[in-house]
Parts: C-alpha cells; sequence; structure tokens
C-alpha cells in the first residue's frame, strides 16, 4: 500500500483521465509537504488558510478533469 491515498484517488470519477498512480502520489506528496507548508506559511508569511486555499486549488487543478 505504497500509494494507498492516491489508488483511491485515481479511481476517482473526476480525476484527470489517465493520471498515473506515481503522479498522482508525488503531487500528493510535493505539494502536501511539511517542508512547503514551513516554507510558505513560516518563511514567506502566508497564514495557514491562504496556503490551505492555495493547496487545494492547486491539487484540484493537477489531480481533477477540466469540466467539459
Amino acid at each position: 500500500m505504497k500509494y494507498a491515498a492516491a489508488e483511491a484517488l485515481v479511481r476517482k470519477p473526476d480525476i484527470r483521465p489517465g493520471l498515473p498512480v506515481e503522479m498522482a502520489a508525488d503531487l500528493l506528496f510535493g505539494l502536501l509537504s511539511p517542508e512547503l507548508y514551513l516554507i510558505f506559511v513560516r518563511d514567506r508569511g502566508w497564514s495557514p488558510d491562504t496556503w490551505e486555499q492555495w493547496a487545494r486549488a492547486t491539487l484540484t487543478s493537477q489531480l481533477c478533469a477540466v469540466p467539459g
């Protein structure tokens, strides 16, 4: 179950077509990493709410199918 979250995610109906499990896992791991959070919130002065909104929008744009 190395990629359990990503495997569950790519089975969802609104996921970007053809998105490989490995890429979904990489996006989740990278964008939700504690290091990136600390860079934005602690070092760059973002509020936790701003980071959360950015993370949600970024993950949605990278993982979800574009409405047609």
